[in-house]
């Protein structure tokens, strides 16, 4: 039976829809997703409890933060907006090219792609009307307005296109994200599809992994936070396993040779792109 308040609200399980929401994701992250889920119901309703949730034990060992507060602070405070900070990502990462859409644009645009995309096919889709990071900022008419940026694709020639979802058009808060080949092409390219590829699809799983604990420890620069990690990536088929030291290693569940698509974003930080760690999937799941 659900436990009805005093003043006659219903509490909500959310923690039981958060942890079926959360299927694909490690133990830790499930009981960290739950615990926050039902410590805000308990605010929410019994806020006179709030003063001992507050209370900390004096020996808990503090959590070491995702990247410094102060640059994170003024990260954040040079980049306000979607485009600002593609921008920005454009000039740091090599070959990296960004595009944003709105999403009925973005699903016109992926049944459109053709089965082998060239660098002519991008160039001549973004000159009718497929809009990058920086003519958004240029803010014609004819371009998708920063409020209503509700897709972002992130392309790097030859390696993957990875698609992130925003929650609402035009705010910072992603909440989906898929992995596709680049030359990938089909109504079935959006945050929550899955590629046809077995490689893109443990990428897109693990992905998923990402981003749930971005926006649980560090709401604020989760976006960012994940477009960083996402970039990672652009190595994946040239930098072999952290654990082992080979390139390729038979997937036993599917019965493939697979790069090393395992990237740790736990204590991610910006600094740390260039360097992160590989794993294939039974160097990762051995190193946990």
């Amino acid at each position: 039976m659900p436990l009805v308040c005093p003043d006659g609200a219903v509490v909500a399980y959310a923690w039981k829809r958060q942890l079926a929401g959360q299927a694909g994701a490690s133990a830790v992250d499930r009981t960290r997703l739950a615990l926050k889920a039902f410590t805000d119901q308990k605010l929410r309703f019994f806020p006179h409890l709030a003063d001992d949730s507050d209370a900390e034990p004096a020996t808990k060992k503090p959590r070491v933060p995702l990247v410094s507060p102060a640059n994170l602070q003024e990260e954040l405070s040079d980049q306000r907006t979607v485009a600002d900070f593609l921008s920005h990502l454009e000039k740091e990462v090599p070959q990296l090219r960004t595009s944003t859409y709105q999403r009925l644009d973005w699903l016109k645009q992926a049944f459109s792609l053709p089965s082998a995309v060239t660098q002519s096919n991008i160039e001549s889709m973004k000159d009718h009307g497929f809009h990058s990071a920086n003519q958004l900022r240029q803010g014609s008419a004819d371009h998708v307005a920063a409020d209503k940026v509700a897709v972002i694709e992130l392309f790097f020639p030859s390696v993957f296109r990875a698609i992130i979802s925003l929650h609402t058009a035009g705010s910072m808060e992603p909440d989906a994200v898929a992995f596709f080949s680049p030359d990938e092409g089909g109504s079935h390219m959006h945050a929550r599809g899955f590629s046809v590829h077995h490689v893109f699809r443990h990428v897109t799983q693990h992905a998923s992994m990402a981003l749930q604990y971005f926006v649980t420890v560090k709401p604020e620069a989760a976006l960012h936070l994940l477009l960083e990690w996402i970039c990672s990536y652009r190595s994946l088929f040239m930098k072999v396993c952290s654990k082992c030291g080979r390139l390729l290693a038979m997937d036993k569940q599917a019965a493939l040779l697979l790069p090393p698509v395992r990237r740790p974003y736990h204590n991610f930080s910006k600094n740390s792109s260039d360097d992160v760690q590989t794993f294939h999937i039974a160097c990762f799941s051995d190193k946990e």
